[in-house]
């Protein structure tokens, strides 16, 4: 069950405990779960009063979830791929309260859903996800973490601030994975763009860091050309003789707001 797609469930009981710690859920507070996968996250939080709504795309694991739920009346789940699910407030709690998310993201998810996440900010009040390790240092990474800095880090501290809360192991999954984990809290920051500038920003990150070993200069040359003509010294100045990784996310926005 849930093997087609990737999906390693949950068993440390410390770990859900610590997991359920980090989001702290308030009594009656509206939770998105996703890949609730065998329901031991789902049942901690019921307990705590939280009003879950779960997203599950594995049919198998959603009619094991109807018989550990049904008739629950603080629970809903919505039988879909979350990255085709309407995120709002209204759709998935029928108000317009933001919620809370947490989820166990399967390696193969978790780049363009922590993407479409950043993109619908205003909807959570925070987020707690568990990625593998990997992921969790790309996400806090900085310029001084080498590889680990990437597009993915510089949207993230655009519009989040994240605290690594705890360290899995594989042996807290059945199967194991071959990788270890980590669970991260996020919180949204204050708009810093209008919306539709935010998504060319998040546009931007993604673009300059297909390149990422290459110098800046040429890379925003080839990829605003018109731009580039227009404010080149301006440009040069800012990145000099730098490539993608070694600018600061403040720094990457600095550019964007001149390209803008």
């Amino acid at each position: 069950m849930g093997k087609r797609y990737g999906q390693h469930f949950l068993r440390s009981a410390r770990v859900v405990a610590g997991i359920v710690a980090g989001a702290d859920p308030r009594e009656n507070e509206p939770v998105l779960e996703i890949g609730p996968g065998e329901g031991v996250l789902t049942k901690r939080l019921l307990e705590r009063g939280a009003r879950v709504t779960a997203v599950e795309i594995d049919p198998m694991l959603c009619d094991r979830l109807r018989q550990l739920f049904d008739g629950h009346d603080r629970f809903r789940l919505v039988e879909g791929d979350i990255l085709q699910t309407e995120l709002a407030p209204e759709a998935l709690f029928g108000g317009k309260e933001p919620y809370a998310v947490i989820a166990n993201l399967p390696y193969y998810l978790s780049t363009p859903l922590l993407f479409r996440l950043i993109a619908h900010r205003a909807y959570h009040d925070r987020l707690v996800l568990m990625v593998q390790k990997e992921i969790a240092d790309r996400l806090i990474a900085l310029p001084r973490d080498g590889k680990a800095y990437s597009a993915l880090s510089v949207a993230a501290h655009h519009v989040f601030r994240m605290e690594r809360i705890l360290d899995v192991p594989p042996e807290a999954f059945r199967p194991p994975p071959k990788v270890d984990s980590a669970v991260v809290r996020f919180e949204p920051r204050a708009p810093i763009l209008a919306p539709d500038h935010e998504k060319r920003f998040l546009q931007y990150t993604k673009t300059i860091f297909m390149h990422r070993r290459k110098l800046m200069a040429g890379s925003l040359r080839r990829a605003y050309p018109g731009v580039w003509e227009r404010h080149a010294v301006a440009l040069e100045a800012l990145v000099g003789q730098r490539r993608p990784e070694a600018l600061t996310p403040q720094e990457h926005l600095e550019v964007f707001r001149m390209l803008e």
